[in-house]
């Protein structure tokens, strides 16, 4: 992964600095875990992919006691690429990069096992390009997934447009406080 591309470089750039307050952080996490929730409760997703929320991504870790009969797994970093395992609650410990993750000793899952991914992102655009922190961790991992991809982001996320590369993994829902967005 090139991480010098200079387009996503500075739109990482102007990002940080426009990220929405902690109030608004907290209010559109509250509604993106009802609209995920709800869109969970139709589906027969066995298994779920969700992510410890980082300064300025919603938190979404609740929906693993709203949903306790679907298996959730959490990544890890595991040298340049992601393990999932499994969790049965929000307690993880401190990992790479200052993600909270599952304990090494949790049970693997595969990640062609996983049916639905929720995706954090620096920013979506509603075709399903989506921007990371650069590192390309999700772009491997989805490279080899099987699973139904949504992109779960803050209103302000959604922009019109973003530099897309061919490494880069598309996703297929953008999931907003507003509703899911369909990016098919």
């Amino acid at each position: 992964m090139d991480s010098s591309n200079e387009p996503k470089t500075a739109l990482r750039r102007m990002l940080r600095q426009s990220r929405p307050g902690p109030e608004s952080q907290h209010e559109q996490s509250n509604a993106l875990r009802r609209v995920i929730g709800d869109w969970l409760a139709d589906r027969e997703a066995g298994v779920v992919g969700c992510f410890a929320a980082l300064p300025g991504e919603p938190e979404l870790l609740s929906l693993l006691e709203q949903f306790p009969e679907m298996r959730w797994v959490l990544p890890r970093v595991v040298g340049a690429e992601l393990a999932f395992h499994e969790v049965r609650n929000s307690r993880l410990d401190p990992g790479s990069f200052g993600i909270r993750e599952p304990s090494a000793s949790s049970v693997v899952c595969g990640v062609d096992e996983i049916d639905v991914m929720l995706c954090p992102g620096m920013a979506f655009s509603r075709d399903g390009v989506r921007l990371g922190r650069g590192k390309g961790f999700y772009d491997r991992a989805l490279a080899g997934a099987r699973a139904i991809r949504v992109g779960v982001c803050f209103r302000e996320q959604v922009l019109p447009g973003l530099p897309r590369e061919d490494h880069d993994q598309r996703m297929d829902f953008l999931a907003t406080p507003d509703g899911l967005i369909s990016c098919g």
